[in-house]
């Protein structure tokens, strides 16, 4: 088996990558290889130039953002990818139940525990997406939320950045099409949700979000003061809708906003409104744990 593993080496946690992947993969046998990214879009190549060369698996270390290039790469077609989770939130890995460790993620290759799950990714002109597409609050909090904080507090560093953010939130008019159908409503924050996981632990967007539903979620937060924001993720953490949430389901969504606003795909900028996006059903294959009493395939298969 040849893997290939795309690396992130600004990643959010601070390890031993290669000398632990050594420890894994080499007794398994594994003939494996890395690229390393250095900007914006060396995921992606370096996924697409594996898959050309016939890697079996393309691993991706690093956070959100990376693991979303390396599966963009292999989109429709590609060998499954391994993630390995090396960011700050590594919020599809734990949506995934993906072990955090990078030891036994990375044992996953080996197959023995592990099947193939197959995942849709959102889609959005020549950009793809794992996580989401958002604008309005969550945009502005990731960007104020700064590589010092994030080394610092790790995950926090968002929940520190977010109460910052409420002090003044951007309200906006979202006028939504969902599959042909309309709607508007006054909101801090929309979002195209591929996958629940925020990326804090046990926090989800809403608890009926699925990665391999074949559908989006597009969600609008309509409460703009903290209790309201904290009474959500209470509700979310307990598998309950969040009251101040807005949320529709479909293949084909358009959001427009009333002022213009930022828009991020998996925390990277991704223009401004408005956006235009598709889901692309069981899109990729990840490499996930087996389901206790399962031997068969995973969810997709």
């Amino acid at each position: 088996m040849r893997v290939k593993v795309v690396i992130n080496p600004a990643a959010g946690k601070s390890e031993p990558v290669l000398s632990v992947l050594e420890d894994v993969f080499r007794p398994a046998g594994i003939d494996w290889d890395v690229a390393i990214t250095h900007e914006l879009g060396d995921g992606m190549a370096a996924a697409r130039e594996a898959a050309d060369q016939g890697f079996d698996i393309i691993g991706a270390y690093g956070g959100d953002g990376t693991v979303s290039e390396v599966l963009a790469g292999v989109a429709e077609g590609g060998p499954p990818v391994l993630v390995l989770p090396g960011g700050t939130g590594n919020a599809l890995a734990d949506d995934l139940g993906i072990p955090p460790k990078l030891a036994d993620a990375a044992a996953l290759a080996i197959g023995d525990c592990s099947t193939i799950r197959r995942v849709d990714l959102g889609r959005s002109g020549e950009r793809w997406f794992a996580l989401r597409m958002t604008m309005g609050f969550e945009a502005k909090m990731v960007g104020d939320t700064t590589g010092e904080m994030k080394d610092r507090y790790g995950w926090l560093a968002y929940a520190l950045s977010a109460v910052q953010s409420l002090a003044s939130p951007p309200m906006a008019v979202y006028s939504i099409t969902v599959d042909g159908r309309a709607f508007e409503c006054e909101g801090m924050a929309a979002l195209v949700a591929n996958s629940a996981s925020t990326g804090v632990s046990g926090v989800r967007i809403a608890d009926d979000v699925d990665v391999s539903d074949g559908v989006l979620d597009v969600v609008v937060m309509q409460g703009g003061d903290l209790p309201a924001l904290l009474g959500s993720a209470v509700d979310a953490a307990k598998g309950q809708q969040p009251r101040v949430l807005s949320h529709w389901r479909g293949k084909e969504i358009r959001i427009e906003s009333n002022p213009v606003q930022a828009v991020l795909s998996d925390g990277e900028d991704a223009g401004s409104t408005p956006v235009e996006v598709s889901v692309v059903p069981g899109a990729v294959g990840v490499i996930v744990p087996k389901a206790e009493g399962s031997a068969d395939a995973a969810k997709g298969e």
